[in-house]
């Protein structure tokens, strides 16, 4: 008797093991689509649809959450650069972009990826208020970002962000900024920090275009070539890199007339 009681659990303990793993499978699978269609084919609206099923099934995934705030906030650029849309409009995608990274805080706070869309969005929204009427945007924004590299220093969009921060903000002279809070940012670092997002996605093309850019400000020539020099052999990744070969291509021209 107690074998067969024993022969009746034992695949009912199993189906419930396969039943959890195919949940599991199910929100992966829903991940990797909406993936696909944020890096891949650039279709922000159906990785949308994709992610608001999920959270349907799986409320407050931070996993989600986050993705979700990096559709809204890819969706803006697209608004911008492509569809010229008001900027109350790019301005309100952001904010949503903002909203979800926080509840993806909220959920778990040990996700780097979501101080990392955190920092993206608020830097977005500081800078269409203008950073120096925004200074508190500014500082969540540094804050966010630091947190994510603490969280992961292999984060290279952290490092990429970080190091936007500094050279943004270092556009004016220290002895205007420290007053208002921002005296620490500097091209020092700046540079530090985008150097570390190419080393770990040397493949990106925005990465090297916008460090190029900073060196260049620093007068350091012979880095900036050395950035701007790959592009043309490196593959397309997002959905403007066409732009950014055009933009490193007239770099180059400066730098080899100079």
């Amino acid at each position: 008797m107690r074998n067969t009681l024993l022969l009746c659990v034992i695949p009912l303990f199993l189906l419930q093991i396969s039943y959890g793993d195919e949940n599991e499978q199910t929100l992966e699978v829903m991940l990797e689509n909406a993936d696909y269609y944020s890096q891949e084919t650039w279709e922000h609206g159906k990785a949308l649809e994709i992610l608001y099923e999920a959270l349907e099934q799986y409320p407050d995934n931070d996993e989600i959450l986050w993705r979700i705030s990096r559709a809204y906030a890819d969706s803006a650029e697209v608004l911008q650069k492509v569809e010229d849309a008001y900027e109350e409009t790019i301005e309100h995608y952001y904010q949503r972009a903002k909203d979800y990274a926080d509840r993806a805080i909220e959920q778990n706070p040990e996700n780097s990826m979501a101080y990392t869309r955190r920092a993206i969005a608020t830097g977005q929204i500081a800078l269409y208020q203008g950073i120096w009427s925004a200074i508190s945007l500014v500082k969540e924004t540094r804050e966010a970002v630091e947190k994510a590299l603490e969280l992961d220093d292999a984060n290279s969009i952290a490092h990429f962000v970080y190091a936007r921060s500094h050279a943004e903000v270092s556009q004016r002279p220290r002895l205007f900024r420290r007053p208002l809070g921002l005296g620490w940012a500097n091209m020092d670092t700046a540079l530090e920090h985008f150097d570390k997002a190419i080393e770990l996605r040397p493949d990106f093309i925005m990465y090297r275009l916008d460090a190029a850019r900073a060196f260049l400000e620093e007068d350091e020539y012979d880095r900036a070539y050395e950035l701007l020099s790959v592009i043309p052999d490196l593959e397309n990744q997002t959905r403007f890199d066409d732009t950014y070969r055009e933009e490193a291509d007239e770099l180059l021209v400066q730098i080899e007339n100079r």
